[in-house]
């Protein structure tokens, strides 16, 4: 049995979308395929189980909850931008 599962997420501007595709794409490997159209991040994956894409999935939504908290600028209690400031 062959489980195929497609996720669409809008962001607030194109840029932000391949911010996240280009920060999950060395993750995704053979399991995902990303894609980027306007606003839209697309990802397509398929697996050969129920189970095997339960995996898949949760560790793509690991990897997605880092990279949307870093194109945002947040990270666990602490905002990217004054890090930055900081160093500079």
């Amino acid at each position: 049995m062959q489980v195929d599962c497609r996720i669409e997420l809008e962001y607030e501007s194109e840029e932000q979308a391949r911010n996240v595709a280009s920060s999950i794409s060395l993750d995704n490997g053979k399991y995902a395929s990303t894609e980027v159209v306007g606003r839209r991040l697309i990802i397509t994956s398929s697996a050969p189980s129920a189970p095997s894409m339960l995996h898949t999935l949760e560790d793509l939504m690991a990897c997605l909850k880092v990279a949307d908290q870093v194109v945002k600028g947040k990270v666990e209690g602490s905002d990217l931008d004054a890090l930055s400031d900081a160093d500079g």
